[in-house]
């Protein structure tokens, strides 16, 4: 029994790729469909997208109505569709090519394609601005974060000294003598006769002069300097350690045990012994690689192994070859193999 899987890419270089993937794994003219609006090489596959990629086409696949609608929206849009028709037994591996290239996800733009459908195809300007518009929509990010300390110094007033000087006004007194001095004039009548002598110093002119004196307080001040003070700082410098706590966040993938793993072993053995068998190794030493992947894929279901294919080298390394990322390729078919699978099983 044929089934129909649909995958809905951005660009048609991606489209592109995944259609050339599909037919090296054997899905060939009769199994592949290809449609877009967007000008560039020819697949071997097109079709013409106003008439095949309309949702009344698209329904003659068996894809239900809002699908049908979604997808001839997106390649209005300017995006590029795969349709592959194959059988049960090859689900599997057409799904995990489709997978590996980022295909739209119908929960991640429904509700913007379904909302706003039309009959115009997209210029080539509208449809860069439609991919840029969704570009970042199907990643989840989570930030490692750390706190740095940054320890410096600064002045802090703790206390001081305020200085005024005061003028004060004592009075003094001190008790004088003072003298004055009055001049006194007495005349005295006399019947005396004078000699000769008396009587030629008597007839000459004379002038006496007395001069009155008195005393009087002076006060005078003057100033004496008693003492002085001096204000100042003596600076003393000590040490101190300071610190404080500081986080970071850290992102780990955490396996979670999921009943559909166990389904999924005989398909494990199955990539084992088309990929690891030659090795000599025996499956046993590759099942962590396939459990890791799954949980991977369980965990990061809206996005592309190749996204994420960075920090699970790292982490796969730090758990399973206590941080070599050396064994890294060999391992990482069975790691991509285990993930996409989760995805597609999700």
């Amino acid at each position: 029994m044929a089934k129909t899987i649909v995958g809905l890419y951005d660009d048609r270089t991606t489209a592109h790729n995944v259609v050339q993937k599909l037919e090296a794994a054997g899905f060939g003219e009769d199994h592949l469909r290809f449609a877009s609006n967007e000008k560039g090489d020819d697949t071997g596959y097109d079709v013409d997208a106003s008439r095949d990629a309309t949702p009344e086409a698209l329904s003659r696949y068996g894809i239900v109505d809002d699908e049908t609608r979604f997808y001839s929206e997106g390649v209005r849009r300017g995006g590029s569709l795969v349709i592959a028709r194959v059988h049960d037994n090859d689900v599997d591996r057409a799904v995990d090519i489709m997978a590996q290239h980022n295909p739209v996800r119908f929960e991640d733009r429904s509700e913007a394609y379904l909302a706003d459908t039309g009959k115009d195809v997209y210029t080539a300007d509208k449809m860069e601005a439609n991919r840029e518009e969704f570009a970042d929509q199907s990643k989840q990010r989570l930030q490692e974060i750390e706190e740095h300390l940054k320890i410096g110094k600064r002045e802090v007033v703790r206390g001081g000294v305020r200085v005024h000087k005061y003028v004060e006004t004592d009075v003094e007194e001190e008790t004088l003598r003072l003298r004055d001095e009055e001049i006194v004039v007495d005349r005295e009548t006399t019947n005396r006769t004078l000699t000769s002598d008396e009587a030629d110093a008597a007839f000459k002119d004379q002038t006496v002069e007395l001069v009155e004196r008195d005393e009087e307080a002076v006060v005078e001040k003057t100033a004496v300097q008693t003492g002085t003070v001096t204000v100042g700082k003596d600076v003393k410098v000590r040490e101190e350690t300071v610190g404080g706590e500081v986080r970071r966040t850290r992102v780990e993938v955490e396996q979670i045990a999921d009943q559909t793993y166990a389904t999924m072993d005989p398909d494990f053995q199955t990539h084992y012994a088309s990929t690891y068998k030659s090795t000599g190794r025996d499956y046993d030493t590759y099942k962590p690689a396939y459990q890791y992947g799954y949980a991977a894929g369980q965990t990061y279901s809206d996005r592309d192994y190749n996204q994420v294919e960075n920090d699970l080298r790292t982490d796969y390394s730090t758990r399973y070859n206590e941080g070599d990322e050396s064994a890294w390729d060999e391992f990482k078919d069975a790691v991509r193999h285990g993930y996409n699978k989760a995805r597609a099983a999700v």
